[in-house]
């Protein structure tokens, strides 16, 4: 799977899932977003960035944690946590707003003195996002979280102003811990009814074909709202069974596709 895309897929605005974290942001909080795989977290962190940096007010850089070959831990997990997000900063950033060059060779130790030195240079309050949190090495998360917690009373200009923390609802809870009272936990909501509403009424602005009500109804249901669920029922139901364009699709449709998903599951 992975995630979506404003030209390939139908999607919710990031705005209407956790419309409390931009304000978040703003205020300066360490924010720790947790979900179970498969719920859009890298989606409506994609769509975050985006919206935080359409006003110009901060630096935002979003990041991925997942390791690249073997995972590593200690300096040298940290470092290549570091040089993930300088990847980031030169992909998303124009450059003054990019970090200076950082050491060649640190200590562990040193990972929130090189934060703190970026934000210092930047022009801009710093703004991470760092997705995939519960993929770093065990040791590398503790030291990054205890590292962030030491410098958030240096904020604004010797520390990053606000982080976000995207990850497994598994380590939400030693993340907040370590992170301390700085910091807020939330977790990614299931779709709500009317959410998969919004994203059957796309399809039906693309092709004419509507949704019944008791269909969306039934989706809602069967999925209990969970994304990857609604995506794969949905995509049953309009690529595999086609019901032709002229024809509503029913809740037999939906109760069909689940039955066949079922099957292939088994």
């Amino acid at each position: 799977m992975g995630p979506c895309h404003d030209e390939l897929h139908y999607m919710l605005n990031a705005s209407t899932r956790l419309v409390e974290v931009p304000d978040l942001v703003a205020r300066g909080a360490y924010v720790v977003v947790h979900a179970p795989r498969l719920h859009g977290r890298t989606t409506w962190l994609r769509g975050l960035a985006a919206g935080l940096a359409e006003g110009g007010a901060w630096a935002v850089v979003r990041a991925s944690c997942r390791p690249r070959g073997g995972a590593a831990e200690g300096a040298s997990g940290e470092r290549a946590l570091l040089e993930a997000i300088a990847r980031a900063a030169g992909e998303q950033l124009p450059a003054p707003l990019r970090p200076p060059p950082w050491p060649p060779s640190y200590d562990v130790r040193f990972a929130g003195v090189v934060l703190s030195a970026w934000a210092r240079a930047c022009p801009r309050p710093l703004v991470l996002l760092l997705d995939d949190v519960d993929l770093l090495p065990r040791e590398t998360r503790a030291s990054l979280l205890t590292q962030m917690r030491a410098t958030y009373e240096a904020r604004p200009r010797a520390a990053p102003w606000s982080v976000v923390f995207c990850g497994s609802e598994e380590v939400q809870a030693s993340a907040v811990e370590l992170l301390g009272p700085g910091s807020t936990s939330l977790r990614l909501p299931d779709f709500t009814a009317a959410q998969v509403a919004t994203l059957c009424a796309e399809h039906t602005e693309e092709t004419g074909q509507p949704f019944r009500d008791e269909a969306v109804a039934q989706i809602a249901a069967i999925s209990g709202g969970h994304p990857w669920v609604v995506n794969v029922l949905a995509r049953e139901i309009v690529e595999k069974l086609r019901p032709p364009l002229r024809q509503p699709i029913t809740a037999v449709h939906v109760r069909t596709a689940a039955e066949r998903l079922r099957g292939a599951w088994v």
